[in-house]
């Protein structure tokens, strides 16, 4: 097999967040697993060092700033030809309708959110979307990471439910990081600021991640005299005027630290020292922050929404996002209860074990020789 990723996601704000880290861990367990007589080319820009990963090929592409939907129905048939590319891997972005013969093309559909809740993203990102999610049904096969978003995938795009498959992703968090991120953690405290116990959140300020719920909760739970710290990292953006400004209303904003971009290091020690992890999205194609936190050994309070009951099983507590004294009380349950933080901590250090890179991608791997076979 010849195989093709399109990599470029990786060269804009998608790659430093769940798309980015989902393509590095694909990259990083598909090469070593390559059989001798397999290629892999990576397409995608200059600056990242997954692209020259040993096992691959890069192929620069220059994205273009504007029109890349069209772009990619014009320009990957013949780039997809001139490279004799045998199977085509999108993890990301639209796949092209028109393919040479003998190449077979596969998605990855993270989730169907903005079709689920709509406003959660802008209209023209909507627009943008739903194109996407359209041409998807040109694909050979999909490849989703919970039975959740299959579920979605049938319903909302009509997709044959024996053309998916349910691939889980992964956390790259090893035992080295662990201790790494122990070692530097009361460097990291101080440098954040932290010097009472704090609340996490990761995963950006996106009208999804029902960050208005996990203030509410948070304000209820100072009020009943807890003396904590709410930590919501990730990238500023559009939404994030308003998270300060509830903030700001709730008298709550000299508690609640915006670092933005957290780097990797300082995230998993940000996770090792977090009392509670709280993840109250609406809605999940997967949750990888779920399974960086029970990877990090920290316990985990989410909702009962999306795929998140599927990845966190019995390792995490669950709330109603729609209810912050529901949020309140389950983190309260880990706040006060000692014994029952350390069982979860146990629990989801071992179940998040079940995720890994290697097996995504090997699970991958034999989706592609299926395809070519």
């Amino acid at each position: 097999m010849r195989i093709g990723i399109d990599a470029r996601a990786l060269g804009t704000a998608s790659g430093r967040r769940g798309v980015g880290v989902y393509i590095r861990g694909l990259l990083s367990g598909l090469a070593p697993q390559m059989g001798p007589d397999d290629e892999l080319l990576v397409f995608g820009s200059v600056g990242d060092a997954i692209l020259d990963l040993p096992g691959a090929r890069r192929v620069t592409l220059t994205r273009p700033r504007r029109g890349i939907t069209l772009w990619d129905q014009v320009a990957w048939p013949l780039l997809l030809s001139r490279r004799g590319v045998t199977i085509f891997h999108s993890p990301f972005y639209a796949i092209p309708r028109l393919r040479p013969p003998g190449c077979r093309a596969v998605q990855t559909v993270h989730d169907l959110t903005p079709l689920k809740l709509p406003g959660v993203v802008s209209r023209h990102n909507a627009r943008i979307f739903r194109m996407n999610f359209r041409l998807a049904r040109a694909a050979d096969r999909l490849i989703v990471p919970s039975e959740a978003t299959l579920k979605d995938v049938v319903t909302l795009l009509s997709f044959p439910a024996g053309r998916i498959a349910v691939i889980p992703q992964a956390a790259d968090i090893t035992e080295a990081d662990i201790a790494a991120a122990d070692a530097a953690l009361p460097e990291t405290l101080s440098r954040f600021g932290l010097k009472r116990r704090y609340l996490l959140h990761t995963g950006g300020h996106d009208i999804v991640k029902n960050l208005p719920g996990l203030l509410a909760a948070f304000d209820a739970l100072t009020r009943e005299g807890r003396d904590l710290d709410l930590v919501i990292a990730g990238e500023h953006g559009p939404a994030t005027a308003a998270l300060i400004a509830r903030a700001a209303m709730l008298g709550a904003l000299p508690r609640v630290r915006l670092p933005g971009f957290v780097p990797r290091p300082d995230l998993i020690a940000l996770y090792r020292g977090a009392a509670v992890v709280v993840y109250p999205s609406w809605a999940e194609g997967f949750g990888l922050p779920v399974v960086e936190a029970m990877a990090c050994g920290a316990p985990v309070v989410t909702s009962r929404a999306g795929s998140l009951p599927e990845v966190g099983g019995d390792a995490c507590l669950y709330a109603d996002p729609a209810d912050p004294d529901s949020i309140a009380k389950e983190v309260g349950r880990l706040l006060d209860g000692e014994t029952l933080a350390a069982d979860l901590s146990r629990r989801g250090h071992e179940r998040a074990r079940r995720f890994s890179w290697r097996e995504t991608a090997r699970r991958t791997l034999d989706l592609y020789r299926e395809m070519a076979a």
